[in-house]
């Protein structure tokens, strides 16, 4: 990847699983993720709906000059983009999905619900990701089982984990301190959980790492080696890698960004070169 970034990358890969029409949300610490919703944006999704903060709801830059990217989504700062914006327990009053599953049904009568809150899609990074997908942003335990590093916490994510469609977990590692067999606490609970407890949301569709995305068995429920960003090689992922990786029996490679992604990214959305560092 040596015309482009791990980040610059990442950032394409979730612009393009954008489409016009989506609501979207993310975590805190989101410089990839921001990056990301900008360039579908500017490119194909104008229409996107992009909930910032807790409390900036409908942000809009297709028009807009951004001359840095955002290091949070939590900044006030970030009013200047929004159409709307709301109080933060206003967020998690309204955030399910109106009709709940029957709203994803084709011909749903809950499709024309005026319903800001409600995400199709969700990114949530994590300390700490397992082989079922669950992630953890509350700490790490030390041998004596007491916590012995404390991460940011969940901060809401499981009033979103229960009620969102497609959640996209990123790692801004790849290493087996990051991907372990078992994480430590749970913030977003994984497929597994998921379908235990009837969740709509289903769990995450992807984990997205500098090196591939993992997507899940349907059977299993387990983590598999879907995608390969280019130059990465299976026996690359499995060495660092904490838990067994399973191969996807139809093993793909990320299509590298087009001239038309990087010249977008880095002219309209990324000005400073956040990413490419």
């Amino acid at each position: 990847m040596s015309d482009y970034s791990w980040k610059e990358m990442m950032a394409v890969v979730f612009s393009r699983e954008i489409q016009d029409t989506d609501k979207i949300t993310s975590g805190a610490h989101t410089e990839i993720f921001f990056a990301a919703t900008m360039l579908a944006q500017k490119t194909h999704a104008p229409n996107l709906k992009l909930q910032l903060g807790g409390s900036v709801t409908l942000c809009q830059v297709t028009d807009i000059e951004v001359d840095e990217l955002p290091k949070t989504s939590t900044g006030y700062e970030l009013i200047r983009y929004a159409e709307s914006v709301h109080d933060h327990p206003d967020t998690f009053l309204f955030y399910g999905a109106p009709g709940g599953k029957d709203y994803y049904k084709d011909g749903s009568e809950f499709r024309d619900v005026n319903h800001f809150w409600f995400a199709d899609k969700f990114f949530v990074g994590g300390i700490q990701a397992d082989k079922w997908g669950n992630t953890n942003m509350i700490g790490l335990a030390g041998k004596d089982g007491k916590m012995s590093f404390r991460g940011p916490g969940t901060i809401g994510i499981n009033d979103i984990a229960i009620g969102v469609r497609d959640t996209y977990v990123f790692l801004t590692a790849h290493d087996k301190r990051r991907l372990v067999d078992k994480v430590d606490y749970i913030s977003h609970p994984g497929k597994k959980v998921c379908r235990d407890n009837e969740f709509y949301g289903g769990g995450p569709k992807w984990i997205v790492t500098p090196k591939c995305i993992f997507d899940f068995d349907p059977d299993t429920l387990e983590a598999r080696l879907a995608q390969l960003f280019p130059g990465v090689t299976v026996d690359d992922v499995k060495a660092n890698t904490g838990f067994a990786v399973n191969v996807a029996r139809k093993l793909d490679t990320v299509q590298p960004p087009t001239k038309d992604e990087l010249d977008a990214l880095r002219n309209e959305v990324d000005k400073t070169g956040v990413l490419r560092h």
